[in-house]
This record gives structure tokens, sequence and C-alpha cells, in this order.
């Protein structure tokens, strides 16, 4: 197995798709990074502490909402053809006579897959978070735990996608990966709107897409994690508006996304052990 995940390491590194997600990314880092160094100077020259407080915890949560966007993507090209693709051309064929144990192919290309989508959403969110603490000054808490919860991210997404890709064509399985994730965006945003009204329906209908899909709901336990936002007067107005949290996810989204990961990894496992190539 640890030949596969070193082989599959490789590619992910050596991947087309890796490269557009750079360039996007240093596009994305660049204009972020320019527009926090304007806001950041333009508060300096005139001081307002109240609006600081309201916009520095807005363009913090809107970088890495977007940020997730950028690893997200990547996650879902990356494992979309994983199992499918190789069945498709018939490269499988080569691989499964010799030695190997199919869980062995499927383990190996999640481990492989889903260290460097962990390495690539670190790095990500790093920058995010030298860019706000050095240019604004912003005190902010935990973001280890939130660094862990970030580089999660892909990794949820990987798991549902390699278990696709033993189910479905490569590009059936990239389209409902991709409504998948719309289904998380969308019921996050839902949900924080239902918090903001005092909806319960709209609550609960958030609530179950993070059920379906749990990437938005670490999402917004990230930015609690980030912003202590019981610390601080200002938190209504904080949280507000799409990229904000009206409400903390508990821990136990948190364990529910590790199990999460396990349960579609294990599924994976199973549907290529039992497929008939």
């Amino acid at each position: 197995m640890t030949a596969i995940i070193k082989i599959t390491f490789r590619e992910a590194l050596g991947r087309k798709v890796v490269l557009i997600s750079l360039i996007l990314a240093a596009a994305f880092l660049g204009l972020y990074g320019t527009g926090v160094h304007f806001v950041a100077g333009d508060l300096a020259r005139h001081p307002n502490p109240m609006l600081a407080q309201v916009i520095y915890p807005q363009l913090l949560s809107f970088g890495l909402y977007f940020g997730g966007f950028i690893v997200s993507f990547l996650a879902i090209f990356s494992a979309v053809g994983a199992i499918s693709s190789e069945i498709e051309s018939g490269i499988i064929q080569t691989i499964i006579p010799k030695p190997v144990r199919r869980y062995e192919i499927v383990l190996g290309k999640f481990l492989g897959t889903g260290l460097f989508l962990a390495l690539y959403a670190a790095l990500f969110f790093t920058v995010i978070y030298l860019l706000i603490h050095l240019k604004t000054g912003m005190e902010l808490t935990g973001q280890w735990n939130a660094l862990a919860l970030f580089a999660m991210q892909p990794v949820v997404l990987l798991a549902v996608t390699l278990c696709g890709s033993t189910l479905l064509p490569t590009i059936a399985n990239g389209v409902v990966m991709f409504m998948l994730y719309a289904v998380s965006i969308i019921g996050g945003m839902v949900e924080q709107i239902g918090w903001l009204i005092n909806n319960v329906t709209l609550q609960q209908t958030g609530i179950l897409a993070s059920l379906i899909m749990p990437v938005d709901a670490l999402y917004r336990k990230i930015v609690h994690l980030l912003m202590n936002p019981t610390a601080n007067p200002l938190q209504a107005l904080q949280q507000m508006g799409p990229f904000g949290s009206m409400s903390e996810p508990s821990v136990w989204m948190v364990v529910y996304a590790v199990l999460y990961v396990i349960f579609f990894t294990g599924m994976a496992v199973y549907l290529f052990g039992r497929k008939d190539i």
C-alpha cells in the first residue's frame, strides 16, 4: 500500500489541474491580499475601532470561504476519476493482476490524495491567516484547530468522490459531487438566514444539508474557532452575512464529519472489492 500512496501523491502533484489550481490560488490570494492591505491602510490612517472590529472579521471569513471553494474544487477534480477513469482506460487491468489487494488500491489512493489535499489546504489557510494577522493585527484564537478543520474539508469531499468513482462514470460522478457540494453551500446559507430571522424550518433545512454533506458546517465551525465571538460585544455584526456563522456547529458535527469520511472510504473499499472488472 505504501507504494500506491507514494505513486498517488506524485500523480496528484503532477496533474494539470493542480497547476491550474495553483494559478487560481495565486491570483485569488494576490487580489485578496491587495484588498486587505488597502482596507487596513485606510483604517490605519482614519482610525475607527468599531468599524475595524466589523470589517476585519468579514475579510477573514470571506478569504476562508472562497479559499475553501478553490480547495474543494481541487479535491473533486483530483478524485472524480480515481477509479472510474482507470477502469474506462483499462489501466486497472495492469494493476489488479499484481500482488496488490483491491482494498490496498482504494486506501492507497485515498491516503495519497488525502495527504496532498490536506497539505495544500493547510498552506492555503496559513497564507490567509498570516495576511489577516500581519496586516490587521487581529488576535485570532484556536488557529491550530481551525487549520485542522480547514484541511479536513477536502478530505471529506475526497472520501465521497472516491466512493462515487467506484459506482459512476467519471463525468457523471463529477456532476453528482458538484451537486452535493452545492447542497452543502446553499444549505449553509439557508441555515444562517434561518438563525438571523429565527425561522426554525430554515435552520433545520440547513442542518439536514450539513448531514448530507458536512463541508459547510466545518467552515462555520472554523469561523467560530478563529473569532471567539463570545468574547466580543460585536458578535452579532461580525457573524452576519453569508460568510459568518450565527450559530456554532457542535463538536458532534466534527465527529460526524470524521465518521462520514470513514464510512464513505469503507464503502469505496467494499464496492470496488465487489466490482466486476
